[in-house]
């Protein structure tokens, strides 16, 4: 009976550790889906190498995670994206801002927060915002108020691998797959044949982070951020921060086109490489320098303008974290 009664007592413990690691794995899993997000920015000068002069160039993007809980693997945001181009013209028009507005499913695939993999189904409505129906200009399209709007659905598959040390982050690499069909729902007929329905797309992602003293007094400010972490560090004021980011992006659109066949690179594809640097006193933001090739400018009704580019400036998301004890374990959470 003492050892039946010790078993049970054992399993118990047990059940108990797996269900409270399951319950931390579901709450890690929200912050992998929320600094997956892309970056918001703010780009003076914008697209440096397109057709039109910008003042600046500004993306507002975020996730309002409205359903990311300790019982669930399944987690859900609602997801706005915003991006406007200011013309370096008389009355500094932006004439058709980009708007994306829609949500996505998040599914934890794995109990690895080292080694993560999870899948989001999403959907998006893309508006331009206006209400003016297609018609050329001087044998182009009128890009200041003619009505762009489509949908589209998408699958991703995303997985890295995050390289620890004595429980500090030190880097972490990662990718996403996607797929995207506007082809599904409505969309403005003048763009049939000639817009990139569905695509396919791979990003790969490299971070670097640090490990610093972030209060306002010089005491234990030793190793200069190559110490092991301790049970008390999250009081006295030690940051795990992600320093450096370098992101690759590259997409390729697979419909059929009317004037260009599968082949047709200069047209179809588009790919970017961006990277950004936080310095210490920065918090959720960072330096960003990025280059690329449009083969279909993404911004609403420019989407038949392909062009090689530049842009920099500020980003801002989730770029931070702090170690903080919990029991006798570490958890690593974002300051957001």
């Amino acid at each position: 009976m003492i050892i039946f009664i010790c078993n049970s007592v054992k399993a118990q413990d047990q059940d108990s550790v797996r269900s409270e690691n399951i319950r931390y794995l579901n709450l890690r899993y929200v912050d992998f889906y929320r600094q997956n997000h892309p970056l918001s920015y703010i780009a003076p000068l914008g697209e440096i190498g397109s057709k039109n002069k910008y003042i600046f160039t500004s993306r507002l993007s975020t996730s309002f995670m409205i359903l990311g809980t300790k019982g669930s693997r399944l987690a859900a945001a609602l997801i706005p994206d915003f991006t406007i181009r200011m013309l370096d013209m008389k009355s500094r028009p932006v004439y058709t801002p980009d708007f994306r507005i829609g949500g996505s499913f998040y599914y934890r695939l794995n109990a690895d927060e080292n080694n993560y993999k999870y899948a989001t189904l999403g959907f998006m409505h893309h508006s331009n915002g206006q209400d003016t129906t297609h018609r050329p200009v001087v044998g182009t399209l009128n890009y200041k108020d003619w009505d762009f709007s489509t949908n589209y659905i998408y699958g991703r598959y995303n997985w890295g691998k995050v390289k620890m040390d004595s429980n500090i982050m030190r880097s972490s690499t990662n990718h996403q797959l996607e797929f995207k069909s506007n082809g599904l729902f409505d969309f403005d007929d003048v763009i049939k044949g000639d817009y990139g329905f569905t695509r396919l797309s791979y990003s790969f992602s490299y971070r670097k982070y640090s490990y610093f003293y972030d209060l306002f007094t010089n005491a234990d400010q030793e190793d200069n951020g190559k110490r092991s972490s301790k049970k008390e560090d999250d009081q006295k004021g030690w940051l795990n921060k992600e320093k450096f980011r370098w992101n690759l992006e590259a997409s390729y659109a697979i419909n059929k086109y009317a004037h260009y066949n599968l082949l047709a690179v200069k047209r179809r594809l588009n790919i970017e490489a961006t990277g950004y640097y936080s310095l210490s006193w920065m918090r959720q933001t960072a330096f960003m320098l990025a280059a690329g090739y449009y083969g279909e400018d993404p911004y609403n009704i420019y989407f038949k303008d392909k062009y090689a580019w530049v842009r920099f400036g500020i980003a801002v998301g989730f770029l931070k974290y702090t170690a903080k004890a919990s029991g006798k374990r570490y958890e690593t959470q974002g300051l957001n």
